[in-house]
């Protein structure tokens, strides 16, 4: 049985989304973790409340226009995901900074954004790599 063009790329990105929610998940508990462990570790001194505040805030920015920029790539839609990818940079770079003032292991965040990265655009271009191998040789 032959499947057609559309029903295989629409399997394989239905396929691709569920992973990438797993992913998400995955490096969303480990980021979550490690958080949990350095704030217990930073509890033992007084610490600025506003600025894990904003810690908070730019890592949301930078998890949502992730998956966002991720879904619109998915959609084909490359100028808009890149932008949104821009975004989360931004928000990583801000959440970082924050971080590290109040004494997170700034490399360990910075590892951990990498994977993640690297995990959902990863996926991204190996589906590309499947989609363009099984319909190279069609018309």
């Amino acid at each position: 049985m032959v499947v057609s063009n559309r029903a295989f790329v629409t399997r394989n990105i239905a396929v691709l989304r569920e992973a990438q929610n797993a992913l998400n998940v995955a490096f969303g508990a480990i980021l979550s973790a490690y958080v949990g462990v350095s704030l217990s570790e930073i509890d033992n001194h007084p610490f600025d409340h506003h600025a894990l505040a904003r810690f908070f805030l730019g890592l949301a920015v930078f998890i949502l226009c992730l998956c966002v920029g991720n879904s619109v790539i998915l959609r084909g839609d490359y100028r808009l995901g890149a932008t949104f990818l821009a975004f989360a940079g931004v928000a990583a770079v801000a959440a970082h900074r924050e971080a590290i003032g109040m004494g997170f292991e700034g490399a360990i965040l910075r590892i951990l954004s990498a994977c993640w990265v690297v995990g959902l655009l990863g996926s991204n271009a190996a589906l590309t790599a499947i989609n363009y191998i099984h319909h190279r040789n069609r018309t």
